[in-house]
């Protein structure tokens, strides 16, 4: 499984970006991350969890800009429970493929 977390606070392409535009792009990243994990991991009976994922996902879209400004304290520890509930999606999936019969 690739380092979520890494993967999330890559920093931007732009060197000349500041560290708000980086932290913007980073909060998009975790945006698709977790909407491409919650289409490839949560299958259509499992609505209530695709619920969950998809009003999680409007309220950081909502809150980026505040996100972006918080102290890096604050930040890292949103990108972090983040990356975590993707990791957990992803292991409940795993966990499923093993008893579907293909």
């Amino acid at each position: 499984m690739p380092d979520i977390v890494a993967d999330l606070l890559r920093l931007s392409e732009d060197p000349n970006a500041d560290p708000r535009t980086r932290r913007r792009q980073t909060m998009e990243r975790l945006v698709q991350t977790l909407l491409a994990t919650a289409d490839a991991e949560i299958g259509p009976g499992d609505t209530q969890h695709r619920h969950s994922i998809l009003h999680l996902t409007t309220i950081i879209r909502e809150m980026t800009g505040r996100i972006a400004e918080a102290d890096d304290a604050t930040f890292s520890a949103i990108v972090r429970e983040a990356a975590m509930l993707i990791r957990s999606l992803q292991r409940r999936q795993a966990d499923a493929a093993r008893f579907t019969v293909h």
